[in-house]
């Protein structure tokens, strides 16, 4: 098997025809994007924002992050954070908490298969 990013990022991604059409089929370009994404510091930042709870910090932290994951095709920690998202606009504080950390758990294998790579 290939030992790219790429090839090591296939369980966490979705539809990747849809990430191929969306790349214009440059997986090295996709990659390189890949590679600049925000790495644990995002998720210290969110984690102080809910340790402070400081609400409307930790929805931009996530927001972005979102944003991030939606746009290179890892498409379930994307919906991850988007239910994240909504349970800060429902001011579901104990679900955000518990659907953050799946969120975070995530995130924090992405980055580190990302780190494999480097």
């Amino acid at each position: 098997m290939e030992d790219t990013l790429y090839a090591r990022m296939r369980p966490y991604l979705g539809d990747e025809k849809k990430l191929s059409e969306r790349m214009a089929g440059r997986l090295d370009f996709w990659e390189e994007c890949v590679m600049l994404f925000p790495k644990e510091e995002i998720i210290e930042k969110m984690d102080k924002a809910l340790e402070d709870n400081d609400f409307s910090a930790f929805l931009v932290f996530v927001h972005r992050l979102k944003g991030n994951l939606a746009n290179f095709g890892f498409e379930r920690a994307s919906e991850k954070a988007a239910d994240v998202l909504l349970m800060i606009e429902r001011k579901d504080t104990r679900q955000l908490r518990y659907r953050y950390e799946s969120l975070r758990e995530e995130y924090l294998q992405i980055i580190e298969r990302i780190k494999e790579v480097k």
